[in-house]
């Protein structure tokens, strides 16, 4: 039985396959689920929340400037792929983009869902 849905919610993020980072129109941080921790090696609940995105992800400028196109032109991307380094090993990221509102259509800002698909491409 479901006691608290907010808690259920939470509970869907943080188990999906794919990685998911959300970022409000001022580019703070908002939400980072353990699967993009894990593809970004980076810690989710102690690095970045509230964190600028461009200072949270520097290491990472292909996912910088795709979260920045988002946030600037307001269009989505759906199936599109970039290149990020990790420890010198490239890594081929499949992504898409989604815009966050609220139920009057107000946006709040923007999500990017990803999956490392590096071995994917390889066969």
């Amino acid at each position: 039985m479901i006691t608290n849905i907010q808690e259920y919610y939470q509970c869907i993020l943080d188990n999906l396959t794919g990685g998911l980072v959300s970022v409000d129109l001022k580019g703070r941080v908002v939400y980072l689920n353990p699967m993009a921790g894990k593809i970004l090696h980076m810690e989710p609940d102690s690095c970045c929340k509230e964190m600028h995105y461009e200072r949270a992800f520097e290491t990472f400028p292909a996912l910088t400037g795709v979260i920045k196109e988002t946030i600037e032109s307001g269009k989505c991307v759906r199936r599109a792929e970039i290149s990020i380094m990790h420890a010198n090993t490239p890594l081929i990221i499949g992504y898409s983009t989604m815009l966050v509102k609220n139920h009057e259509g107000s946006e709040l800002g923007v999500t990017v869902i990803f999956q490392d698909i590096s071995f994917v491409n390889k066969k």
